[in-house]
């Protein structure tokens, strides 16, 4: 007998962003979907197709419900009580109540939204300041998934809750080209800040660091900075007139395939998040996995990342890249695989085999694995 297809709702209210959190709910939403009933509840109408093409993903199966915001006199009482969040995730509650979802996944960064179904997963990419969510948000929850050991190790601090580790899809963005004298990076254009919520990709770190290396440039390397740029671009447009003058190039919003093809291309692949900031007081300002930092290496990219947070994971140190502490070490790693051909196609070679552990097929079981776990488990029961 065929088995029962279950309700499944999956909520994300930065969709917009298009950022990694973005990705993994809707390679979530297309492997569930399956197998079950799905719908995405986000904030606004989305474009299905441009979804697609962008993540790479098929949506066909897949229900897209914009949910309704609160009215006025509730918006106005969220912000007179400096809690908005809180407003809007009450006002979400009360709708999807009425959905009778079998599961519930939350995949809304911040959110503070009490599950809705018999059985919650809270899918956390990082988990949010100290003080929320209230603790009856997160123990409506049957399961945490954290993305990564890192995140894993500050939900436990932060919410005294334990996790199942399941690290996000990644795409092979291979098979490598023949490689160009070239330096990588992947990421959204956002301007900094101190707040520890604010996830920095300290492009202009890498940029200030590459201007100096003048022995690369008359070598002939140039570097690439590639990533979605927002409404404000302040940020990007002050990345731009640094670089001029320099061998550096910008690839703002590429199509996949063109991003697929910088990445085929590059020999070595630079990432600085979280350069700068202390982990133990801005743990948030890590890279908490790294999504970008595997797809270069499934193409052969040496990654050569800050080493903190889940870089640590992905990147083991002279095996399959390089794990840098400081700018010198970032420096002198790029400048080491520059002289070294032999070097580069080795650790390539290795970074393709390692970024193996991260495919789509290996998040598949695990999710399924978990699903499986989560509907045999009584209704609210906490899962380790």
């Amino acid at each position: 007998m065929a088995r029962m297809k279950r309700n499944v709702g999956i909520y994300n209210l930065h969709m917009r962003a298009m950022g990694g959190g973005e990705k993994l709910a809707l390679v979530l939403a297309e492997h569930l979907s399956l197998t079950n009933d799905v719908s995405l509840f986000c904030a606004e109408p989305l474009d299905k197709s441009k979804l697609g093409n962008f993540f790479g993903v098929d949506l066909s199966r897949i229900r897209i419900n914009p949910l309704d915001n609160p009215g006025p006199v509730p918006k106005l009482l969220g912000r007179l009580r400096r809690d908005s969040t809180a407003t809007v995730s009450q006002d979400h509650y009360q709708q999807l109540r009425k959905l009778d979802l079998d599961v519930f996944i939350n995949n809304s960064y911040g959110s503070e939204l009490l599950s809705p179904a018999p059985h919650g997963l809270f899918m956390c990419m990082f988990p949010h300041s100290t003080t929320q969510p209230k603790r009856a948000v997160i123990d409506s929850y049957s399961t945490v998934v954290a993305i990564s050991q890192y995140s894993a190790e500050w939900v436990r601090r932060r919410w005294q809750r334990d996790t199942h580790v399941i690290y996000p899809p990644c795409d092979d963005m291979g098979p490598s080209t023949p490689k160009e004298k070239m330096i990588l990076n992947v990421g959204r254009f956002l301007a900094d800040s101190n707040e520890d919520e604010r996830h920095h990709k300290s492009q202009g770190v890498l940029l200030n660091t590459f201007k100096q290396m003048t022995e690369l440039h008359r070598e002939g390397w140039t570097l690439h900075f590639a990533g979605s740029r927002g409404g404000d671009t302040t940020f990007a447009d002050s990345l731009v007139r640094s670089a001029q003058g320099f061998p550096v190039f910008f690839h703002f919003n590429s199509p996949r395939e063109e991003l697929r093809q910088l990445y085929r291309k590059a020999a070595i692949y630079w990432h600085a998040t979280g350069f700068g900031f202390q982990t133990d007081s801005y743990p948030g300002k890590q890279e908490h996995f790294g999504i970008t930092t595997v797809e270069a290496m499934s193409a052969a990219a040496v990654p050569v990342v800050y080493a903190s947070g889940g870089q640590t994971e992905i990147v083991t140190n002279e095996v399959d890249g390089f794990c840098w502490n400081d700018l010198d070490q970032l420096s002198a790693y790029t400048q080491r695989l520059a002289n070294d051909a032999e070097l580069r196609r080795r650790l390539g070679q290795q970074a393709v085999i390692a970024s193996r552990r991260f495919s789509r097929e290996t998040f598949g079981e695990a999710i399924d694995r978990l699903m499986l776990k989560i509907l045999e488990a009584p209704n609210a029961q906490a899962l380790a």
